[in-house]
C-alpha cells in the first residue's frame, strides 16, 4: 500500500495543549549572525588583534589562538597563555539586537557578575576588562575579557540521560541512584541559597554609580529577548532602558504586556486557525487582566488587603539561565569551579525567587518529550519525585549554612473568582500607564532612582527557601510565575494550571467561556487581533521592519485602556 499524504490542517485546528512556535523567518535571519562571526574570524589580522587585546588585560605570557565558539547569543574567542598555563577569552554578543541593547546587556552582566563575586563565595569567572563597541578596535561590538575554563564539564553532564538524542535537549537519567542526584542537587542548592540573600529595593538590572551598586536600569529577562529574536518584536516598543519598577505588581504587568507584544508582532507560525488565535489572545489577555487587577502571587504581603495596598518591597535575584548546564565542575572531583552566563539575571519579585527550579529534570515542562500531546502531563507526574529529592538537598544545605528562621509570609492563597475587582480604583484607572511602549516621562515607574543597595536589606524575616519553594509548588504559584516568565511556554501552562484557578470553571477549556466575561471592547480587540493573524497566516511569509512610532501605536491599540 502506498503511503497516504498527510491531511491538510483543519481550519478550526487549535493547539493550546502545546507551546507556541517561534517565527521561523525571524529565527533564520537571526542565525545569519553566526555566519557574520565565522566570516569575520577567518581574517588572520582580526585574530592577531583579539590576541593582543586579551593579552593586554589578562596579563598572560606567550598568548596564542586557542578556539572560537558561538552560543545562542554570544561569540567567544579563547586565547591560551603559558608560564603558567591559563586561558582568557573575549566574549561579544552576537548582532541579534541593536547595538544599544547589546551594550546595555553587556554592562548589566558585568555589574551583576562583579556584585555576586563580591557578596558570595560562588566562583564567578574573573572579569579583567569590559567595554563598549567604540572601545573595541576589532569592530566586533561591546565586549568582556574574562577567564576561560576549557577543562571543566557542565554539571548537567552528570545528571543527563546518556541515551538522550544528542540533537535534543537533555533529560535526566531515569536510572540514576537518588543519593547521586541528591549530591548533585546539593551543589546547586548551595548556589541558590547564597543568591537568595541578595536583595534590592527595586526591580531591574544593576548599575555602578559613585562606587555603589544600584538598581539603575530596566530588567532584561530572557522573555524580553525572546520576543525580539523569536517573534520579531521591534525593540522600540519595549520602553526606555532606564525604567526601574517599584512593586511586584508592576513587574507582572510588564511581563504580561510582553506576552501581548509577542503575539501581536509575530507574523509567521503564530496561529493555526482563527479559533487558535482566539485561544492564544485569551490566554495572554486573561493573565494580563489578573496582573493589572493585582491578583498574581506576591508573598511579601501578609494579607489580601496588603496585597491590594502594598508596603515597600525588596526584590531578589532572578536568574533565568541559571541551570546545571551553566555550572562548571572539575571532572575528577565534582567540585564547582565556575558559574557562567549571567546575562539574563535581574532583580524581581520575591515570589519568583521562591519557585522550585524547573530544571530538576533538565528540560522545561512545555518542552518535555518535544512538546507533543501528553508531554506536560508526563512532566507533572515525574517532577514531584525530583522536587522531593531537591528539597531534601536544600534543607541539608540550609542546616549547613545555619538557616532555619520561622515566620509566616504566605503566598497567594485561595482561588480567585472571575469577577474579582481590585479595591483601590477602577480597572481603567489601573491602566493609565502601559508598562511597555510608554514615553519615559509619562509614568512614575520610568524614573531611575539610584538607591544604594545592601546585601541584606532589613525587613520582615521569611521562612527558609525550602519552605517557600514547597509552598509555591503546592499552591500553584510556580505555574503562574513560569507562565509570566516564559512567553513561548505560556499557552499549555495557562490553560492547564492557571485559567480555572484564577477565573473559575471552564470545563471545555479555551476562549469561549472567558469571552463571556470580557467587555465588548475587549472582544472587539480580540477579533481585531484574530483578523490580523489570519491575514498574516494566509499572506506572504516575510519579516516585517517596523518604524518605531508605527510599532508603538500598533501595540497601544491592542493593549488599550479599560478593556479588562
Amino acid at each position: 500500500m502506498s503511503e497516504q499524504p498527510s491531511p491538510e490542517p483543519r481550519p478550526d485546528r487549535r493547539t493550546r495543549e502545546v507551546a507556541m512556535y517561534g517565527d521561523e523567518m525571524v529565527e533564520e535571519r537571526q542565525e545569519a549572525s553566526y555566519d557574520w562571526v565565522n566570516e569575520k574570524i577567518q581574517n588572520p589580522e582580526l585574530r592577531t588583534e583579539i590576541i593582543r587585546i586579551v593579552k593586554k588585560y589578562h596579563g598572560g605570557r606567550a598568548g596564542k589562538w586557542h578556539s572560537s565558539l558561538c552560543g545562542s547569543y554570544n561569540a567567544v574567542f579563547v586565547i591560551e597563555f603559558q608560564d603558567p598555563e591559563s586561558y582568557g577569552m573575549m566574549r561579544v554578543p552576537l548582532p541579534r539586537f541593536s547595538l544599544e541593547l547589546r551594550e546595555e546587556k553587556v554592562q548589566a552582566e558585568v555589574n551583576l557578575m562583579r556584585y555576586v563575586a563580591a557578596n558570595t563565595t560562588i566562583p564567578i569567572p574573573h572579569i579583567y576588562h569590559s567595554g563598549t563597541a567604540s572601545q573595541n578596535p576589532t569592530g566586533l561590538g561591546p565586549f568582556i575579557i574574562m577567564d576561560y575554563h576549557p577543562n571543566l564539564v557542565h554539571l548537567s553532564t552528570f545528571l543527563a540521560d546518556p541515551d538522550t538524542d544528542p540533537e535534543a535537549p537533555n533529560t535526566i537519567n531515569p536510572t540514576m541512584p537518588e543519593d547521586k542526584i541528591l549530591s548533585l542537587y546539593r551543589q546547586m542548592s548551595n548556589i541558590l541559597l547564597q543568591l537568595d540573600k541578595l536583595t534590592m529595593p527595586q526591580s531591574g538590572c544593576l548599575g555602578y554609580v559613585d562606587g555603589e551598586y544600584t538598581v539603575h536600569a530596566r530588567a532584561l529577562p530572557q522573555t524580553l529577548t525572546d520576543t525580539i529574536t523569536m517573534a520579531g518584536c521591534p525593540e522600540s516598543v519595549l520602553g526606555p532602558s532606564n525604567r526601574v519598577l517599584n512593586t511586584s505588581h508592576e513587574v507582572y504587568q510588564f511581563l504580561t504586556d510582553l506576552h501581548i507584544a509577542q503575539l501581536v508582532f509575530q507574523r509567521n507560525d503564530a496561529v493555526e486557525s482563527a479559533d487558535d488565535a482566539r485561544d492564544k489572545y485569551t490566554a495572554r489577555h486573561m493573565l494580563r487582566r489578573a496582573a493589572y487587577m493585582n491578583l498574581l502571587p506576591s508573598p511579601s504581603y501578609t494579607s489580601r488587603q496588603e496585597h491590594i495596598t502594598p508596603t515597600p518591597e525588596t526584590f531578589k535575584l532572578i536568574c533565568d539561565d541559571l541551570t546545571p548546564h551553566n555550572v562548571l565542575v572539575d571532572p575528577e572531583t565534582g567540585e564547582v569551579r565556575a558559574v557562567i552566563d549571567w546575562e539574563w539575571a535581574w532583580f524581581g519579585p520575591r515570589s519568583m525567587a521562591a519557585d522550585p527550579p524547573w530544571w530538576l529534570m533538565l528540560r522545561k515542562p512545555d518542552m518535555w518529550n518535544g512538546g507533543v500531546e501528553g508531554g506536560l502531563d508526563d512532566w507533572v507526574g515525574k517532577y514531584p519525585k525530583y522536587l522531593g529529592i531537591f528539597l531534601r538537598a536544600l534543607e541539608q544545605e540550609e542546616e549547613k549554612l545555619g538557616k532555619g528562621q520561622e515566620v509566616t509570609v504566605p503566598c497567594l492563597g485561595e482561588p480567585l473568582e472571575d469577577d474579582k475587582v481590585a479595591e483601590d480604583g477602577t480597572v481603567s484607572e489601573r491602566l493609565d500607564n502601559l508598562h511597555i511602549s510608554g514615553d519615559s516621562s509619562s509614568s512614575s515607574t520610568t524614573t531611575t532612582t539610584t538607591t544604594t543597595i545592601s546585601t541584606n536589606q532589613e525587613g520582615p524575616k521569611e521562612p527558609p527557601l525550602s519552605v517557600r519553594m514547597r509552598k509555591n509548588w503546592e499552591d500553584g504559584s510556580f505555574w503562574i510565575n513560569y507562565a509570566a516568565r516564559r512567553s513561548y511556554g505560556l499557552d499549555p501552562i495557562y490553560w492547564k494550571f492557571i485559567d480555572e484557578r484564577l477565573f473559575g470553571e471552564n470545563p471545555a477549556g479555551g476562549y469561549e467561556k472567558r469571552a463571556e466575561s470580557m467587555t465588548a471592547e475587549a472582544r472587539e480587540l480580540m477579533e481585531m487581533v484574530v483578523t490580523d493573524k489570519m491575514k498574516e497566516k494566509n499572506g506572504e511569509r516575510k519579516v516585517v521592519e517596523w518604524f518605531a512610532e508605527e510599532a508603538r501605536g500598533h501595540l497601544a491599540r491592542v493593549l488599550g485602556y479599560g478593556q479588562l
